[in-house]
């Protein structure tokens, strides 16, 4: 893959031999594409029959950005990887790439606002509260952060990242990170990567300090024997607060492997690695979509009612696609035998 190679002498063969070393993260994003689009899909549909309440809200906007992102932001890494030295055009590198930034900051904050939520709803339970009036607000602010974030990615002309082969053979590559970049890029990223961290400290602070009142609740409750009184609406309260973990904690968990990467891109030689280390180093670059892909997963676990709704819908997919068989089934059988018939019919006549 780097200056060494020589036993290809074209482009195009270049990037069929890098193509095929990176069949793995190929079929990676294959999957989650399978798996992200119907997903999200199914939550914005389920969710939108649901009563609206301020965490059934936040959950439907990040589902639809979810959504999104899986149709456009998997796409355009499978092209990455299809052409990868012959991205030509910078312009749609950066677009798509500023497109994905939105998404994933727009996300980030939907959600430590989902937490900063749950956070006021248990400790301050008497001051003013997110409503499902004010929380239109709360969103389009998020997604003007977002928007405000992924901006330089798509102002700031960056160059294709440009890999020299022998016999004067120059590949360009949509690349995730700059190198060489100039200092206040450097800072941009620097912010970007303090943000995470920060995000990741306060919701592990926030779900810890919940988690921790959740437990004590529940030994107090024991104690007095009352849990049967409330159970309902603690279970409700416990249920939205475990999905909200979950979800935070699969934020942290698939964009933590990214921040990683990106250092070590800076220090390891991408030409040195070996076909599989090479693979895994590019499954890892885009451990971040996993964000946006398994949020289904976790309301169909914690959530029974989600769970029930999704099985209707896939059983009456399944339902239609039987019935519409058997029609076109049933319309062949009939247009055979009308062949026949008047196939029969001109015999005789004949």
């Amino acid at each position: 893959m780097g200056n060494n190679t020589t036993e290809v002498y074209t482009l195009d063969e270049l990037n069929s031999e890098i193509r095929r070393k990176l069949l793995a993260p190929l079929i990676y994003l294959l999957l989650l594409a399978v798996i992200g689009i119907p997903g999200n899909f199914f939550v914005i549909i389920i969710f939108r029959t649901y009563k609206r309440n301020v965490y059934r809200t936040l959950i439907l906007n990040m589902a639809i950005i979810d959504f999104s992102f899986c149709l456009i932001g998997i796409p355009f890494n499978i092209i990455r990887i299809l052409y990868y030295y012959t991205f030509k055009v910078t312009r749609v590198c950066q677009i798509f790439a500023g497109m994905l930034d939105f998404g994933i900051m727009s996300s980030t904050h939907l959600l430590m606002l989902m937490a900063v939520h749950r956070y006021r709803q248990i400790f301050m339970p008497l001051k003013s509260q997110i409503n499902t009036e004010n929380v239109k607000y709360f969103i389009a602010t998020s997604l003007i952060i977002g928007v405000a974030l992924a901006t330089p990615q798509i102002a700031v002309l960056q160059p294709l990242e440009k890999v020299q082969f022998q016999n004067n053979i120059t590949g360009s590559i949509c690349a995730v990170t700059w190198k060489d970049s100039p200092y206040y890029w450097k800072v941009y990223n620097f912010f970007l990567s303090g943000l995470f961290v920060t995000y990741a400290f306060v919701l592990f602070f926030i779900y810890g300090r919940i988690g921790r009142k959740i437990i004590v609740r529940r030994i107090w409750r024991s104690k007095q024997r009352a849990s049967s009184c409330n159970g309902k609406p603690s279970d409700v309260s416990n249920r939205m607060t475990k999905i909200a973990f979950a979800v935070s904690a699969v934020f942290i968990l698939s964009y933590l492997p990214l921040y990683i990467n990106e250092e070590l891109a800076k220090i390891v030689n991408a030409s040195e690695l070996s076909p599989v280390q090479f693979a895994v180093f590019k499954i890892i670059e885009r451990s971040y979509i996993m964000n946006h892909v398994a949020n289904p997963f976790v309301y169909a676990c914690f959530d029974v009612r989600f769970r029930s709704k999704l099985w209707e819908i896939l059983k009456s997919c399944r339902q239609n696609g039987i019935r519409k068989e058997n029609e076109n089934s049933k319309l062949s059988l009939d247009n055979v035998y009308t062949v026949r018939t008047s196939s029969t019919r001109t015999t005789n006549f004949s």
